[in-house]
């Protein structure tokens, strides 16, 4: 009897479930549909939400490109491109009817805001079943966006110090070299401290340099080239060995006083006079092509640039950085000529320094756009032999030739105007290109030559007129050269504070605006990849 009522009790469970379920399945399925509902609304909102930032900075991206192709018309050109942009990105939503959208820009300066609103109204399935036929929703997307400043002036300025005549590679050094074995013209000789040997005393202070080794105070000569240079044809001699003064085949000459002087100071001459034969233990060979015979014009004097010159056109010939960094001045040039657009918004400026600044181009004023006349100002090395350079000319001078940064750069930096936001034609951006050496080398109070790192505390001058600094380092290679060993070779092969690496470093903008270049593809590359970066100056979005 027990059991009997159990079953039947289990029977009536069953029979009150199924009721229940009854009861309860339209409510799940409403529940259901309006979760489907919900997810397509969800859905929806994001595709329209995403569509209005895609439109705002499409507006943004082609307002700035109309700026330079349009200016008349920019704003509304960026609002028609973001309304295009925003139904495009929308597409078709089936159970969303039509958007409404309002895309404004607005500009300050070189910030552009986009503004997108819109509204829409979302159909459900399952909520008409309970009375609810539509849905609104509306969203809005604000962007802000740095606009690309067209107008920029690049304002190049150039070392033209004698240490830019320096070869232009290891293999034009080792050439200068051999050509310049037994050079007289101009040159000095020292035997030992304080005896010095003048081939002539025009100039007055002849050009002095130390003995050639492969050590000097301790430094151990590291370059690529042998140490002597060993002569190879079509050169007579059979090796250089400077730095000997028991002879040899190198350089023989003849030392005697000269006329009217007395003590240390000897000309050469091709007789046996009575200072006895010597074989100089400084002058040539010598890697640096100086132009220092100032009485005739550069390449056809009685001096080294001359005999780097007469190379022209020879299997030997011989390229300075001189040459390589002016052809990569021109190449830059004429890049900016390619990309001048027809609203003229590129110039440029040259200017050249040593011991002080000279101003290449344009004849008045920080910039300009003649680019033809700026090629030539700049020109290029002779097309013969000892022929004319054209444009900037090397410098001419004794060996003191310094290189004063101080005063150039105080020079220049009072002669130029504050960088704009290179919206108008008035107010372009500006940036200046420093192409150096970095060997600050000076005289001081009490006469003696001093040498330094460039102080990068004079590039504050630029940067405080909101110029971006670029600096293109052409370091010396390194030399067989006591003078360059004993004082040089720590200041311009270091890197720690107060070396040449490490100051010039500190006068660029940023990193990226600092490159180290030595031939004349990389001095080149080097150029392009700061135009390139001033230039392109890249829009920036913010939500």
């Amino acid at each position: 009897m027990i059991s009997q009522r159990r079953m039947q009790f289990r029977r009536d469970r069953a029979a009150s479930t199924a009721i229940v379920i009854g009861l309860m399945a339209p409510v799940l399925i409403a529940l259901v549909g309006l979760a489907i509902d919900f997810s397509g609304v969800l859905a929806a909102k994001t595709k329209l939400e995403l569509s209005a930032d895609a439109g705002s900075l499409a507006g943004i991206m082609a307002a700035s490109n109309a700026l330079i192709t349009d200016p008349n018309n920019y704003l509304a050109d960026g609002v028609s491109a973001g309304q295009a942009r925003f139904n495009a990105q929308v597409g078709h939503i089936s159970t969303v009817g039509s958007p409404v959208i309002n895309v404004s820009l607005t500009r300050a300066g070189t910030t552009i805001v986009a503004k997108t609103n819109w509204a829409a109204t979302y159909r459900p399935f399952f909520g008409k079943l309970f009375g609810v036929t539509s849905w609104p929703l509306t969203g809005s997307s604000s962007v802000t966006g740095m606009l690309s400043a067209p107008y920029l002036n690049i304002e190049i300025m150039l070392d033209n110090s004698p240490s830019m005549e320096i070869g232009a590679t290891n293999s034009d050094i080792e050439t200068l070299q051999q050509l310049t074995p037994c050079a007289t013209g101009g040159s000095s000789y020292t035997t030992s401290p304080g005896a010095i040997y003048s081939t002539s005393t025009t100039p007055p202070s002849g050009q002095w340099y130390n003995a050639y080794q492969c050590a000097s105070g301790g430094i151990n000569y590291s370059g690529s080239l042998a140490c002597p240079i060993p002569a190879n044809a079509p050169y007579t001699f059979s090796y250089f060995n400077p730095s000997s003064s028991s002879g040899g085949p190198s350089c023989q000459g003849y030392l005697s006083p000269l006329s009217g002087s007395s003590g240390g100071r000897h000309g050469r001459d091709g007789g046996g006079g009575s200072g006895g034969t010597q074989y100089p233990q400084a002058g040539p060979p010598c890697a640096f092509a100086c132009h220092f015979d100032t009485s005739k014009p550069a390449g056809a004097g009685n001096d080294y640039y001359a005999i780097a010159r007469s190379t022209i056109g020879a299997s030997n010939q011989v390229t300075l950085r001189f040459d390589v960094v002016k052809a990569a001045v021109n190449n830059l040039i004429s890049t900016m000529q390619s990309n001048d657009l027809p609203i003229k918004n590129l110039q440029v400026g040259v200017f050249t320094f040593d011991h002080a600044l000279t101003q290449v181009y344009p004849a008045s004023g920080e910039a300009g756009d003649d680019w033809t006349t700026a090629l030539a100002d700049v020109g290029g090395p002779p097309t013969v032999a000892n022929g004319p350079d054209t444009g900037i000319q090397p410098y001419g001078g004794d060996n003191g030739g310094d290189t004063d940064f101080p005063d150039a750069m105080t020079s220049l930096g009072s002669q130029l105007t504050a960088s704009g936001d290179g919206m108008t034609s008035t107010t372009p951006r500006k940036v200046l290109f420093l192409i150096t050496d970095g060997v600050q080398d000076y005289t001081d109070s009490n006469g003696n030559r001093q040498l330094a790192a460039m102080d990068p505390s004079y590039c504050q001058n630029f940067k405080n007129l909101g110029y971006v600094v670029y600096v293109l380092y052409t370091p010396y290679y390194p030399l067989m050269n006591g003078y360059y060993l004993s004082n040089m070779a720590s200041l311009v092969e270091g890197t720690g504070p107060g070396s040449v690496t490490y100051n010039l470093q500190a006068c660029a903008s940023a990193p990226q605006d600092y490159i180290q270049a030595s031939d004349a593809a990389s001095i080149k590359t080097a150029l392009q990849t700061f135009f390139q970066s001033a230039v392109n100056q890249p829009a920036k979005f913010s939500k």
